[in-house]
């Protein structure tokens, strides 16, 4: 008996291969995002939505018709983000619905509103995390990024909540020239909740193009220095030996992630987009159905990049994973990737050989 099932055990499938093997594989849907709101109680420096319309906001039923619809094409992981999430009244009922139609929900969050009441409610129904962007390691940092008082003192408190009931959260540290110094303080504040942690450093130009977010970005060398200090330089000596897979082809496609394989996001007006930074105010899920939506994107996957494209041809692609989207809200042009990302990925390159 226990022969058998051990050999029963040896065939099944975690989620991750049935996602690599038959997901991916057949552009099922199985992870998307809803925006439920451009507005936050913050003003971040960095806020890639600073200076987007914010009209049209969807109401809690057109959110629950949206979540029917994702549902019913088998959509599994769902996740809130905004602006900020909790800055919705009627919250609560979006999730608890969500919830209860079955999705895994993860919640993205910059974890200064989250309440005893939301506490109890995840208590009961908890998500599988709580994705928290931190801004700094005191009062000041926190200041200097979201220009409003007593922040960070709102997020330890979250962190007291989650941690004392026992739900899962990670603590991503975003880092910038106003908290550039941070990172090893909110590190060991993750060590001391148990939390997970993880960190982004490269700002990129507002949904508009507006590259004014890029003035808040630290330097390269202190990027480098934190990707050190966090064990990033063993990750880049294996990604430095990958040799570029697209070099001797002749047709690249122009997308090299998942972009319209997997994932996806319904911004706050109800439009379906192949991902968070790509705005295509083209299908609407308030008027459209699913499918429709996702048959159109499949069009793009079938998108060839120029010959020009410099990034098909540069040895180190593999470590630089360049997103074309980042590239057009850069410099105007998916095939023209920005210059500080080239720049930021010859260094990792430099920094990992000469060590």
């Amino acid at each position: 008996m226990f022969a058998e099932n051990e050999s029963y055990l040896n065939t099944v499938e975690s989620i991750g291969d049935i996602q690599e093997k038959y997901w991916k594989k057949n552009r099922h849907p199985y992870v998307g995002g809803i925006e439920l709101t451009p507005y936050c109680n913050l003003k971040c420096v960095h806020c890639y939505l600073q200076d987007y319309d914010k009209t049209q906001i969807l109401s809690t039923d057109q959110v629950k018709i949206i979540i029917d619809k994702l549902f019913d094409v088998g959509v599994l992981f769902l996740y809130f983000t905004g602006g900020e999430i909790f800055t919705r009244p009627d919250f609560l009922e979006i999730y608890l619905y969500a919830k209860n139609r079955g999705f895994i929900i993860e919640l993205l969050t910059n974890g200064t509103l989250i309440t005893q009441e939301i506490i109890e409610v995840f208590n009961q129904y908890p998500p599988a995390s709580v994705s928290i962007s931190m801004y700094g390691k005191n009062e000041e940092s926190y200041y200097k990024v979201t220009g409003k008082k007593g922040m960070y003192k709102k997020v330890i408190n979250t962190f007291d909540m989650l941690f004392s009931n026992d739900i899962h959260f990670e603590i991503k540290y975003i880092g910038m020239k106003e908290n550039e110094d941070d990172y090893l303080e909110i590190k060991s504040i993750a060590e001391f909740y148990g939390a997970n942690f993880s960190y982004s450093m490269e700002l990129f130009p507002t949904l508009n193009g507006n590259g004014i977010t890029k003035n808040h970005m630290m330097s390269l060398k202190k990027i480098i220095e934190i990707e050190k200090a966090y064990g990033r330089d063993k990750l880049n000596k294996e990604l430095v030996k990958v040799k570029n897979p697209y070099s001797k082809l002749d047709n690249v496609p122009l997308y090299l992630c998942d972009m319209a394989v997997s994932n996806f996001l319904i911004d706050y007006q109800g439009y379906i987009n192949p991902c968070h930074k790509a705005r295509f105010k083209k299908w609407n899920l308030l008027n459209c159905e699913f499918k429709d939506a996702w048959d159109d994107y499949a069009v793009l996957r079938k998108e060839k990049a120029e010959e020009t494209n410099k990034c098909i041809k540069c040895d180190y692609v593999m470590m630089c994973s360049p997103c074309i989207l980042v590239n057009f809200l850069s410099t105007g042009n998916y095939n023209i990737p920005s210059d500080t990302v080239c720049r930021l990925t010859h260094m990792r390159v430099d920094e990992t050989i000469k060590n």
